[in-house]
């Protein structure tokens, strides 16, 4: 029995994430409209597999598909989508203003995801918002 406890003591640690004080939250919440004969499996497969994987790299941030399932913000229909980012602390202002805007290294790192952005406006359109939260 103690060597169990042990085990699941030493997994969970193994395994448990922990979001520094800080780090940056950006829940960014949309809806997307389909082109024509595009499923939204293939748009999400697109832009988490393939933009994602991209974005990721150049911003140094993590991308998750996040649902709301209870509350204001939970999903209404089959083509809402939202998107955590999860930046280190101070991370995000290396590629953005205080306002939320682009500043020159984030244009550039966006002029390279263009080819990206450009295959992703193939199979749909996102029109979305976003709230950003720290850690305290």
């Amino acid at each position: 029995m103690l060597f169990l406890s042990l085990m699941l003591l030493i997994s969970t640690c193994i395994f448990s994430q922990t979001v520094k004080k800080g780090s940056l939250l950006g829940l960014h919440k949309g809806t997307v409209t389909l082109s024509p004969n595009v499923t939204m499996a293939q748009f999400k497969d697109y832009y988490f597999n393939v933009y994602g994987a991209e974005f990721t790299k150049l911003f140094k941030v993590k991308m998750l598909e996040v649902a709301g399932i209870r509350g204001v913000d939970a999903k209404k229909n089959d083509n809402e989508m939202a998107v955590l980012y999860i930046f280190e602390p101070k991370a995000r202002d290396n590629f953005f203003d205080a306002d939320g805007k682009l500043n020159k290294l984030g244009t550039d790192l966006f002029a390279k995801l263009k080819t990206y952005s450009d295959e992703a406006n193939k199979l749909g359109k996102i029109s979305s918002s976003y709230t950003d939260w720290e850690i305290q």
